[in-house]
């Protein structure tokens, strides 16, 4: 698969949280201890796998996909070799499902190793807020209420058509899905990974998400 882009937010408590993908955590790994001081210990906990330096930050590295990190046999008293052994774990053969919702436009597909296997894409238009009062307000929130259900409807009938019949490891979704996810049909279908934070849906973002929810997040605290 083709390298994202790392991303970074401020987190929940403190520090921040970077995305780093699965290839490069190794080398992260080792600038990370460059960077302060060298390493002074490493351990597996809970979720997580926390790798604190001498100069007093650390670093909790969650596998994106599963929330979490495989048992501890994968780590080893060298972090960067421990750090390779969680790479080539999350970069094992997978078949990853991806739903992408925003704005009236949705992405559905089913990808393997950066190749989409199925998918269907489609936009329609949603009209936006009107600052105009009274009936014409009235009458463009029932336009708008009915051009949204109508996109959902079709984001559903995509979904059911891509996923319903098909065999994937997880499905990693993005945007406002919930409306989709409701459906019936998709009554099985349970996200491994959602992402809030997307742009438009396209067919190449799928493979771009299938990538991103592979890799590695870490969190960051001095």
């Amino acid at each position: 698969m083709s390298a994202a882009t790392s991303k970074g937010r401020p987190a929940a408590g403190g520090g921040r949280i970077v995305e780093v993908e699965p290839e490069r955590l190794p080398k992260w790994v080792a600038n990370f201890a460059a960077r302060n001081g060298g390493i002074a210990g490493h351990h597996a906990e809970g979720d997580a796998w926390t790798v604190e330096s001498n100069d007093g930050p650390s670093a909790g590295v969650t596998w994106t996909l599963a929330g979490g990190l495989p048992s501890a046999w994968l780590l080893d008293d060298d972090p960067v070799k421990a750090a390779e052994r969680l790479r080539d774990y999350a970069l094992e053969p997978r078949r990853i499902a991806v739903l992408l919702v925003r704005k009236g436009a949705y992405s559905v597909g089913v990808v393997e190793d950066g190749r989409i296997l199925a998918s269907k894409t489609d936009t329609a238009y949603v009209q936006g807020k009107t600052k105009a009062g009274g009936q014409s307000q009235q009458r463009f929130a029932r336009r708008r209420d009915g051009q949204a259900k109508a996109a959902e409807k079709r984001a559903r009938d995509a979904a059911f058509a891509v996923l319903g019949g098909a065999a994937f490891d997880a499905l990693a979704t993005g945007g406002p899905v919930e409306g989709v996810l409701e459906d019936p049909r998709l009554a099985e279908l349970r996200p491994a990974v959602h992402f809030g934070d997307i742009a438009e849906p396209k067919a190449a973002l799928l493979t771009e998400t299938a990538y991103r929810a592979i890799g590695f997040q870490i969190r960051l605290t001095d």
